[in-house]
């Protein structure tokens, strides 16, 4: 980052620059549909129509080893005996058409497992049951917001959807240029890696140098950062190409008062037009156990913890961000411990077009 003449003013500074960072939002999930199921029946009869033998003896037609015997035409094996037409073998037997599995039966058309049966058409398993259309179908999981569906808690507008949860994606606010910041030098950082990724929705660093202005140099409406916002934004047409602005939390060790945000905040829309988006994020953040010197060990993060609890606060009307993430291990972090890197720059240039578009 280039050390400019302004920079020299404040130098004996704890550090030179701070910077931000920011987190991505998770999916949406999908929905899931209802299902039927279907039981099949038994039979209603173990026998044939008549008896489980012939039609008057269980032998032939009069005696057992005569014509009609036991091995005569109409004997047990005859053809009306046990093994006959009508037997239990038989047609109408216990395997026949209207036997156990016969279309009446309890499997049959208006058996347990028919079309109007438990597994059937109206059943628990049919259009109207509990695995049917009714409740796992087109109502319960379908397109009119049924419990898994598209407008289901997994669907398009469901709780995972694109705006909403704390760090999700912000809804792209519009034309090029149309997302102002403000911020300590770490907001520079991400506008300049921003553009170096192509981004044009967002704010540049071109001619906006923020370097070391930490919350109190923007609680006052009238101090010269936010003269050198007015400069910015008079130079990319005017305040009616801003439709949002992401407002930067950056300390020095001895952190900022909630009342000095909020003024932060007051100032932002006295210097925008009315209904402009306000985005509340803190500094960058690191790595388990990295810390940045110049905000004092634990200040990071409290910059973090510091814009959810202020939008939070339904008085304010902002909208928290989301986090900028950096890791030192990966070349991310210069040396004094806050500032980005060239990588670290081109990380949270595209961190910013996960929230607001390029």
């Amino acid at each position: 980052m280039t050390i400019s003449t302004t920079r020299h003013l404040w130098l004996g500074l704890a550090a030179t620059c701070l910077l931000a960072c920011g987190g991505t939002e998770p999916p949406a999930s999908g929905g899931s549909g209802g299902s039927s199921s279907s039981t099949g029946g038994h039979g209603s009869s173990s026998g044939g129509t008549t008896g489980s033998g012939g039609t008057t003896s269980t032998g032939g037609t009069t005696s057992t080893g005569g014509t009609t015997s036991s091995g005569g035409t109409t004997s047990s094996g005859g053809s009306t005996a046990s093994g006959g037409v009508t037997a239990s073998g038989g047609t109408t037997s216990s395997g026949g058409t209207i036997g156990s599995g016969g279309t009446t039966g309890a499997g049959g058309t208006t058996g347990s497992g028919g079309t109007t049966g438990a597994a059937g058409t109206k059943g628990s398993g049919g259009v109207n049951s509990s695995g049917g259309t009714s409740s796992g179908g087109m109502n319960a999981g379908g397109r009119p917001g049924g419990t898994a569906g598209r407008n289901g808690s997994g669907g398009a507008t469901g709780t995972g959807g694109s705006g909403s949860g704390a760090g999700g994606s912000a809804p792209a606010p519009g034309g090029a240029k149309s997302v102002a910041y403000i911020g300590c030098s770490m907001a520079y950082n991400i506008g300049t890696g921003y553009k170096r990724v192509g981004g044009k929705v967002m704010w540049n660093s071109d001619s906006y140098q923020t370097s070391a202005m930490v919350v109190q140099n923007w609680t006052s409406s009238s101090s010269s950062s936010w003269s050198l916002f007015d400069q910015k934004m008079q130079s990319i047409g005017g305040k009616d190409k801003v439709t949002a602005v992401m407002i930067q939390i950056c300390i020095f060790s001895s952190r900022a008062t909630d009342d000095e945000i909020k003024q932060m905040i007051t100032s932002a829309r006295a210097h925008t037009n009315a209904g402009t988006k306000l985005y509340l994020v803190g500094q960058p953040q690191y790595e388990a156990g990295h810390e940045c010197s110049l905000a004092g060990t634990g200040g990071a993060k409290w910059t973090d913890d510091e814009a959810k609890k202020i939008a939070a606060d339904t008085t304010q009307n902002v909208t928290y961000l989301g986090q900028f993430i950096l890791d030192s291990t990966k070349g991310e972090v210069s040396s004094d411990s806050c500032h980005a890197t060239s990588t670290g720059e081109d990380v949270m240039g595209k961190q910013a077009m996960a929230f607001f578009g390029g």
